[in-house]
């Protein structure tokens, strides 16, 4: 009786390490670095360039979103599977924490964020080659 609980225990903890995330099985062309280019709000641009912190993103294969100002990690957040049915563009993916969610867009090489590193605007970053 003991070895079939530990098979079982076995099995089980083989299966919660399984690697079938949202982001590698629905959108494997995320995976990787983006830094970030520019911030749009209303009519004004704030480039990249322009300013003095570095700004990236690295969307991993753990369904993870981090953030990293100057090389140093600021938060940490996850993908959800749920989508918001009310918006137009339907090229995005729900990621946050604790029930507070966001849509991240997303065409060709390009992501999109609303959050960050500049709060209400939209924040490209585009992927490293």
């Amino acid at each position: 009786m003991k070895q079939v609980c530990l098979i079982i225990g076995v099995v089980f903890l083989l299966c919660s390490f399984k690697s079938d995330g949202l982001i590698e099985r629905v959108y494997p062309e995320l995976l990787g670095d983006y830094d970030f280019y520019k911030s749009v709000a209303d009519r004004s641009t704030s480039y990249a360039k322009d300013g003095k912190d570095v700004f990236t993103v690295k969307i991993t294969k753990k369904d993870q979103i981090l953030f990293f100002r100057n090389k140093k990690k600021e938060r940490k957040m996850h993908f959800v599977e749920t989508k918001m049915p009310f918006l137009d563009d339907e090229n995005h993916v729900l990621f946050g924490s604790k029930g507070n969610y966001e849509p991240m867009f997303y065409r060709g090489d390009t992501i999109v964020i609303q959050s960050y590193p500049i709060e209400f605007q939209d924040n490209y970053f585009i992927k490293k080659k």
